[in-house]
């Protein structure tokens, strides 16, 4: 009985509480919104902050995103340059031309495909088309090593609608050329004199000013690095985006003299495990030296552009550094 009335007893001096705690305009029968107002406020800055936030969060993921499409794209890329140029050898060597309008095959498929394999060293199967100029020389090729919609169309050569092209699925890039996925077609070649005075339908890219040092330097700079990481001597960490330090000794076996330097920032694009291009830019010069080997052929796909160009080119951020 003494501790229901205690109980009661703190019942109703909550109530008394509750009651005079009223505000004035509540107490004359009145509704007070301050309080509502002021909730509201404070909701309306917290969602403006949390959309702040992931406004943020969404642009980073994009940009992360944006660098592993491009990263995709690139190494695409670079299968289909090495295909043209293991197609063009093996054409070379065997004195032949293509006689198809078109070929479509893959990666080791038949005579021709295993002699394309003694130049293209192959992780994954592709598949690949091969356009032909009006001399049955190759003109493009496209490669892609499958159908999902991660697989991304690599090209290289003459082909004026490129950028269309590889944002497309590899069966719809065979639809726009009439095939049919996984009907290869017959590869006919013909006799090719490659005595006359053919020249390739694809042309490099311009070559540098020879008589610049600067360009001549950065190139050699360029062609010691992609030398080091395939022949050098000593394990270093192998970035995609990284920094050669004006300290870090090369060991490679080069028969030039390495340039004098400051730290050297470089890209690099790998074939399989091989380094197959570099481009690099000395600090110690103005950014409009962009260094470029081919593994060790110098020539530059960045004429009359700047390091700030490259580095947009593959998605990277100044001094952010990517590993491999």
């Amino acid at each position: 009985m003494g501790k229901r009335a205690f109980l009661f007893g703190l019942a109703l001096l909550a109530t008394v509480s509750v009651s005079g705690c009223k505000s004035p305009s509540e107490k004359n029968g009145k509704e007070d919104n301050s309080t509502t107002v002021t909730d509201e406020t404070t909701t309306a800055k917290e969602n403006t902050v949390s959309e702040t936030t992931t406004r943020r969060k969404n642009k980073e993921k994009t940009g992360m995103l944006g660098y592993v499409e491009k990263s995709k794209q690139s190494s695409a890329n670079a299968n289909a340059k090495t295909l043209y140029h293991s197609v063009m050898s093996v054409l070379t060597d065997d004195e032949k031309k293509i006689a198809n309008d078109i070929i479509y095959t893959k990666t080791g498929e038949g005579e021709f495909g295993e002699k394309v394999n003694k130049y293209f060293i192959e992780l994954d199967p592709l598949e690949y088309i091969v356009i032909p100029d009006e001399h049955g020389q190759p003109k493009a090729v496209l490669c892609c090593s499958g159908t999902s919609r991660k697989d991304k169309v690599g090209i290289y050569g003459d082909i004026e609608d490129a950028d269309d092209i590889k944002e497309l699925k590899w069966k719809k890039v065979l639809e726009k050329f009439g095939l049919e996925y996984g009907k290869y077609t017959d590869i006919e070649l013909e006799k090719f004199d490659y005595s006359s005075n053919y020249s390739y339908t694809h042309e490099e890219p311009q070559g540098i000013d020879f008589e610049d040092v600067d360009a001549l330097e950065s190139c050699d700079l360029a062609s010691a690095i992609a030398w080091e990481y395939n022949l050098g001597e000593t394990d270093i960490p192998v970035y995609l985006y990284g920094k050669w330090s004006k300290d870090t000794v090369f060991t490679a076996d080069i028969d030039w003299e390495i340039p004098k330097h400051g730290d050297i920032e470089y890209v690099i694009e790998f074939n399989g495990f091989s380094v197959s291009k570099v481009f690099c830019w000395d600090t110690e010069r103005d950014k409009k030296y962009v260094g470029d080997t081919d593994f060790g052929y110098g020539y530059t796909n960045f004429v009359d552009k700047t390091w700030d160009d490259v580095l947009e080119y593959y998605g990277y951020k100044q001094g952010e550094y990517v590993e491999y």
